[in-house]
């Protein structure tokens, strides 16, 4: 090795040494591709530009990466937050579309995306419009709620508020091939929902309780958006159905039907903007020739959404009981 290519690595690691110096962790090395801006439709202005700014909210609704039996889950909550953090930073962004394509997901990363996007809109003062593309159910819809508008396409599926937790019991079919669980624990109720064991009424009482606590902040915050109806208004259709975006609309759970185009609009007229705004998403993987109609892979894809199945065989694919604001029609 030359004399000057090794000395140049201790260089860099003296000069870390120094008082004054920057010092890059190596974990933000590791990271994945920085959000770069995509611009999917230009504006109108040379020295000034309004954009209007899409955030997508795509597949299921989750807080934490995972390798599931079918691929891969990103944590939505993070790129959500990211994603936020850069409209906030651009002066030039004057107001936010949630495109929603979701049949919701986990209790807490819904509720959380939900309180950052009431942050935001507290915090920039500028409009936030919904539009509900195919699914906008159980936690789809509650996140949409914390828009100023909501929109449906015609017919997007809309609604299912409600709560859920899923989970096996395999006790029978471990006695039947002489297989035997054991748990240590602190107290009787230590292994809740333990699938190796039958369940009993008060186990399923106590969790029932959590259900409805759920169940009726689902509630409140349907009743607390903008242009909604009362708290006894959504009890009545809040059994865990579905709507199509006209029945969504009839039933005030919709502001709108439209399409995307009628969102920009909405934006638009909401925003005072009087020239042809600018219409970006954020994308850690841009792609060119893209449009406001184009299959994202947004914030709730996975890392590398290829539109086939692979099958992961992880133990830590197979699934746990989770609270759930999730519409699985057939399950």
């Amino acid at each position: 090795m030359p004399q000057r290519a090794f000395l140049l690595p201790l260089a860099a690691l003296a000069t870390l040494a120094l008082p004054g110096c920057i010092v890059i962790p190596v974990g933000d090395l590791l990271k994945g591709p920085p959000l770069e801006e995509q611009v999917l439709a230009r504006g109108q202005g040379f020295f000034s530009r309004d954009k209007i700014a899409i955030l997508e909210i795509d597949g299921i609704i989750s807080g934490s990466e995972s390798m599931g039996l079918l691929g891969s889950q990103a944590n939505t909550v993070a790129e959500v937050k990211a994603r936020l953090g850069r409209m906030r930073s651009d002066p030039d962004v004057v107001g936010m579309i949630l495109r929603i394509s979701s049949p919701g997901g986990e209790v807490t990363a819904c509720d959380v995306i939900h309180h950052e996007i009431l942050e935001f809109k507290k915090a920039t003062k500028i409009p936030v419009v919904a539009i509900i593309v195919d699914e906008g159910a159980s936690g789809g819809y509650y996140v949409a709620s914390a828009a100023d508008t909501i929109l449906a396409h015609p017919t997007a599926i809309v609604g299912s508020i409600g709560v859920i937790i899923q989970t096996f019991n395999v006790a029978g079919l471990f006695q039947k091939i002489g297989v035997e669980s054991l748990a240590i624990k602190s107290s009787e109720k230590k292994d809740l929902l333990s699938p190796f064991r039958p369940h009993t009424e008060e186990e399923k009482q106590v969790l029932q309780n959590l259900i409805t606590d759920m169940y009726q902040r689902f509630v409140d915050v349907v009743a607390a958006r903008s242009g909604g109806m009362g708290r006894e208004e959504v009890l009545k259709v809040a059994d865990g159905r579905v709507f199509s975006g006209g029945e969504a609309l009839k039933l005030h759970l919709v502001d709108k039907v439209g399409y995307v185009g009628d969102a920009i609009e909405e934006v638009r007229a909401r925003a005072k903007i009087d020239r042809r705004p600018e219409i970006i998403r954020y994308s850690r993987a841009a792609r060119s020739g893209a449009n406001i109609y184009s299959a994202f892979g947004g914030a709730g894809a996975g890392p590398q959404d290829s539109g086939g199945i692979t099958l992961h065989l992880d133990p830590q694919a197979f699934p746990r009981a989770r609270f759930l604001y999730l519409w699985e029609p057939g399950r």
